[in-house]
């Protein structure tokens, strides 16, 4: 029989315990940044909004202009996804759709978007 100390015991507590703080970390991760964003974006935005023809004036061919928004104001709200027409777009509670003509982001593209607006829209 192996006895236990109560440091062993200690000891054990404080491993499983670490481990299960890294576990968490490890789903969570890290916010998401425009890094993460602008490939979809690059994908699937870029070609209607970019340059002087964009729709509304919204052009996403980079960070600082996805901020601005459009001619009707900004469509992303740092921590708000809910009150982001941007996402609202994206998930097609609001019309049209985007991408408009093309098929939904996928559902984790989608949850990329949402996380990055709910950790304020970090760039980097």
């Amino acid at each position: 029989m192996v006895a236990i100390t109560q440091q062993s015991l200690s000891a054990l507590l404080f491993t499983c315990l670490g481990a299960a703080a890294l576990a968490a970390e490890a789903v969570v991760g890290t916010p998401p940044t425009w890094a993460d964003i602008n490939p979809i974006v690059t994908r699937h935005c870029v070609m209607c909004h970019s340059a002087q023809g964009a729709g509304k004036g919204l052009r996403l061919d980079s960070y600082a202009l996805a901020l601005a928004g459009s001619t009707d104001g900004p469509v992303l709200l740092p921590g708000d996804p809910e009150g982001s027409e941007l996402i609202r777009r994206l998930k097609g509670i609001s019309s049209p759709r985007m991408p408009f003509l093309s098929y939904p982001l996928a559902d984790d593209e989608i949850a990329l978007f949402v996380r990055w607006v709910e950790a304020g829209m970090p760039e980097r």
